[in-house]
C-alpha cells in the first residue's frame, strides 16, 4: 500500500519536472522551457501590481482578497513569506522545476492556469468584477490578455526535462546544487520510498538557461483526489 501511495515519489537521478498548463504549451514547444518567463516577458507582474492597486484604491475587503492578500503582496515584492513555520518563495525571476514528478504534478493540478502570477491576476480581477469595479487594464501592460483566461478551460501539463547538466541549475535559494545532487544520487537507492518522498518536497531548482524542446517530454495530466492533500493520484498521457 505504501509503495502504491508513493509510487511517483522516487527520482531517477537525471530527470527534472515542471508543472504548467495548456495555456503555455505551444510557446514552450516552439521556444523551449525557460525561453519565456511569463511573469516578466508577458508583464504579468505589472498587471498584478495594477490590479492590487485598484483594489486598494477602491477599499475592497472581499474575503477572497483577504485570504490571498499576503501571498499576493509577497509576489509583487518578489520576496518570501513565512507560513506555518515554512519560508515560501514568491520570486519569479526564472523557471523553477523539481526532481520530484509528484511535486510538479501538485502544482500543475492545483494551479490550473500554469502560472502562479496569472492565477493571482485572475483572483484580483474576479474580486474587482464582483465588487462592480471591473478595471480597464492599460493596453501596454495587458500584453497577455489576462481577461480572456478567466473562463478559459486549461489542462494541467507536465514537462519532463530529460537532459540537463548540474551546472545548468541553481538551488531555490541561489546556491550551487552540485553537492546536494551528488548526495541524492548516492543515498536515494538505499532509502525507503517514503523517506525519498519527504526529501523531494524540498528539492526545487532554478533553470539557468532555456532547454530546447528536443530535450523535453510533454504529458497531459489527469488526477483524482485533492492536490492539496496526499489523497491525490495523477495519471500522465504523453502528448
Amino acid at each position: 500500500m505504501l509503495t502504491e501511495k508513493y509510487k511517483h515519489a522516487t527520482w531517477n537521478g537525471s530527470s527534472f519536472w515542471h508543472g504548467t498548463s495548456s495555456i503555455f504549451l505551444d510557446s514552450i514547444r516552439s521556444k523551449g522551457l525557460g525561453a519565456i518567463n511569463p511573469a516578466t516577458d508577458y508583464k504579468l507582474l505589472d498587471v498584478l501590481s495594477f490590479l492590487y492597486d485598484e483594489i486598494i484604491k477602491h477599499q475592497i475587503t472581499h474575503p477572497v482578497f483577504l485570504t490571498n492578500k499576503s501571498s499576493i503582496e509577497a509576489a509583487i515584492a518578489q520576496g518570501t513569506l513565512e507560513l506555518d513555520g515554512m519560508l515560501l518563495n514568491f520570486k519569479h525571476d526564472g523557471i523553477y522545476m523539481s526532481a520530484s514528478p509528484i511535486k510538479a504534478a501538485y502544482y500543475a493540478c492545483l494551479n490550473l492556469v500554469g502560472s502562479e502570477i496569472l492565477e493571482k491576476c485572475l483572483i484580483l480581477l474576479s474580486v474587482l468584477m464582483d465588487a462592480g469595479k471591473e478595471p480597464e487594464i492599460p493596453v501596454e501592460l495587458d500584453v497577455f490578455g489576462v481577461r480572456k483566461h478567466l473562463n478559459q478551460r486549461a489542462k494541467p501539463i507536465m514537462i519532463e526535462i530529460t537532459e540537463i547538466t548540474d551546472d545548468q541549475l541553481l538551488l531555490e535559494n541561489g546556491d550551487d546544487p552540485t553537492a546536494l545532487l551528488r548526495e541524492m544520487r548516492e543515498t536515494f537507492p538505499n532509502q525507503p520510498i517514503a523517506q525519498q518522498f519527504e526529501r523531494l518536497q524540498f528539492c526545487n531548482f532554478k533553470l539557468l538557461n532555456p532547454v530546447p524542446a528536443s530535450k523535453l517530454r510533454f504529458y497531459e495530466a489527469d488526477f483524482e483526489g485533492d492536490p492539496k492533500t496526499r489523497n491525490f493520484q495523477y495519471y500522465l498521457s504523453r502528448i
